[in-house]
């Protein structure tokens, strides 16, 4: 089990153990399945706050490969440097910076040193970054050139990263807007559509005395149309991640968002109007 895994099944157990707590407290009420929530919101939780690590960690590859590069341009020897970098504040990245400073003093080359540290952050870029100063380093090339050329290829990730965010919010309001479209047409046909069937006199059609409107009458439509919006906010929001910044995981807030909005609204107007 690799990190990522560890950090969501922390939040996962904790989250399953007040929900299991407020499940026996709502027993055998109508609004049992408020119960899923701390778990849910323990999942949101660990995605909201493993998505900004990881995003705090890229943008300070950028500043921490600028300032590497004017070290060197300063005469300063790769340990040297690495050793007032140490020093500075680099935010979540510290911890690998220091790991990598300790494997250059003891006389494992930088670039390998990258590679062994990077490969336990779990972000494409970090495991790029490391691959192409490896390769530069291996054919003689100038170390203050590859990290400069490094540092503006990560700025101009993230900044297109950014540009993708404004770009696609129209999208994400469009499924945003989509959902609580499909809630609508959801509480449409529970409210005004089944109640008008339910009273419908099918007997003369089939001659059955009224079976068929009272076996309808007898389904229990509000948990069916419950659990279709449980799994239609479960998979849009992965999607709208994925679109919005090209991670679904990240996307489990939106999971969240939509889930934490939708299943009271539905809750609630059920009760008033169905019973």
């Amino acid at each position: 089990m690799n990190k990522k895994q560890k950090y969501f099944l922390d939040y996962a157990i904790k989250g399953g153990i007040a929900s299991a707590i407020l499940a026996v407290a709502l027993i055998n009420t109508k609004i049992l399945i408020f119960a899923m929530f701390p778990f849910l919101g323990a999942i949101g939780i660990a995605s909201v706050s493993y998505t900004k690590k990881i995003k705090s960690l890229e943008t300070n590859l950028f500043i921490f490969l600028d300032d590497l590069r004017d070290l060197l341009q300063g005469g300063m020897n790769i340990v040297t440097a690495m050793e007032v970098i140490t020093e500075h504040d680099y935010g979540a990245l510290n911890e690998y910076l220091k790991r990598i400073t300790a494997q250059v003093k003891i006389g494992i080359p930088f670039d390998m040193a990258l590679i062994n540290v990077f490969e336990d952050v779990d972000s494409p870029l970090f495991n790029k970054v490391a691959q192409v100063i490896s390769e530069s380093t291996k054919y003689g090339g100038n170390l203050i050139k590859i990290f400069s050329s490094v540092s503006n290829y990560v700025k101009t990730i993230n900044e297109m990263s950014e540009e993708r965010k404004s770009k696609t919010f129209s999208t994400v309001f469009s499924s945003y807007f989509m959902f609580f479209i499909f809630i609508a047409i959801i509480l449409t046909i529970q409210i005004v559509f089944l109640p008008m069937l339910a009273s419908n006199d099918l007997s003369s059609a089939t001659g059955g005395g009224g079976v068929e409107s009272e076996s309808l009458a007898d389904i229990n439509f509000n948990a069916y149309f419950l659990y279709l919006l449980i799994i239609q906010a479960g998979f849009a929001g992965p999607i709208i991640g994925k679109i919005s910044e090209n991670n679904a995981i990240a996307g489990i807030k939106h999971s969240i968002i939509l889930l934490a909005v939708s299943v009271p609204l539905y809750v609630v107007v059920s009760l008033l109007f169905v019973g």
